[in-house]
């Protein structure tokens, strides 16, 4: 269930909820933007189930209460006030803003509101956002539309303009350590605040990198990386490969490998204190005096350019192998810029 009690953060898009509902002033479309993974879709449910919550007053602001039918059905996602339209492959299609259209038309069956969550609203086909224009143009009462998107730039303009947009920021670390805590009560605490880093502000992004369990082998897998042979080539060739066999992993391991980048380039500028794998401070300080500043730059730049190219499908052997004899002789590589 999402309770509005246990929205993490936010407190300013929370306060002009708070402020519209008690002053009956709710805007009929919300443009909900910010991070993955820091909450947007999380708070557009839980309104949903605040407005039509049983045990509220009319035009009176209290958080839902999770207990009565409306909170319970809400929350399991089967109010027949309450419509949430997702891109089940990847867009959102005609069909599915044709339904919100059709919903518009007659009032609530029997909530105070019908609330329409329209999540990851970027990936609308032309046709579909154009039909929910005409929705916004002409908004019908007691009918609140809430879109969400991480990518804003993708919308329509004239979408933007019939929006009231509400920013979401990232979360503070010690925030999203507490949260995964509670998410993952079996988990060291260090593990915790480690993925609360990599997480950059995002709950949902922490806790699936956490329950990938791609941060717990991070150890093994640098301390591999580091120990490289210079001088056996086959050796880096062999760990390329390997890295190359699967895209999610070479995508986690460009996320590891660029985390503690910037963790060696902390302690070289002898600020030690905020590096992100306090676990592994003893590696990344030993590490240190391998890599010039030049270095550290260059790679973190051919990383970055690692993963804009394995978006377009780029070769991905070659692109671990240039990245693994980046990390084997690093002020060689320096000299050269990533592609």
């Amino acid at each position: 269930m999402k309770n509005w009690s246990n929205i993490l953060g936010h407190e300013r898009p929370r306060g002009v909820f708070r402020r519209a509902i008690d002053g009956d002033r709710l805007h009929h479309a919300y443009l909900l933007t910010g991070p993955p993974g820091v909450g947007k879709f999380t708070t557009a449910h839980a309104l949903a189930a605040v407005l039509n919550c049983k045990s509220r007053k009319a035009d009176e602001f209290q958080p839902n209460c999770g207990e009565c039918s409306p909170c319970r059905r809400i929350g399991d996602r089967q109010h027949p006030d309450v419509l949430f339209v997702e891109p089940p492959k990847r867009v959102i299609k005609i069909s599915q803003i044709r339904e919100v259209e059709k919903a518009s038309i007659s009032a609530p069956y029997e909530g105070r509101y019908r609330v329409v969550v329209i999540n990851d609203a970027h990936t609308m086909t032309e046709e579909a956002a154009n039909a929910l224009l005409k929705t916004l143009e002409e908004p019908p009462e007691r009918m609140i539309l809430l879109v969400v998107t991480d990518q804003p730039h993708r919308l329509l303009d004239t979408i933007i303009s019939r929006c009231q947009r509400l920013r979401f920021g990232a979360l503070d670390e010690a925030t999203v350590a507490d949260a995964l805590a509670v998410e993952e009560d079996d988990v060291d605490d260090d593990l915790l605040v480690v993925a609360a880093g990599f997480g950059e502000g995002s709950l949902g992004r922490s806790l699936a990198m956490l329950r990938s369990g791609m941060l717990a082998d991070r150890r093994e897998f640098l301390e591999r990386l580091f120990e490289l042979d210079s001088r056996s080539i086959i050796d880096w060739l062999d760990l390329a490969d390997e890295l190359s066999d699967s895209t999610d992993e070479l995508e986690s391991r460009l996320e590891i490998i660029t985390v503690v980048m910037r963790d060696i380039l902390l302690v070289k500028r002898a600020d030690p204190e905020r590096i992100i794998n306090a676990d592994l401070r003893e590696l990344i300080e030993s590490q240190a005096p391998r890599f010039s500043l030049e270095a550290i730059l260059t790679t973190l730049d051919a990383l970055m350019s690692a993963k804009r190219r394995l978006d377009h499908n780029v070769n991905a052997t070659l692109l671990a192998e240039d990245l693994v004899d980046r990390i084997r002789d690093p002020d060689e590589r320096a000299l050269y810029p990533p592609a």
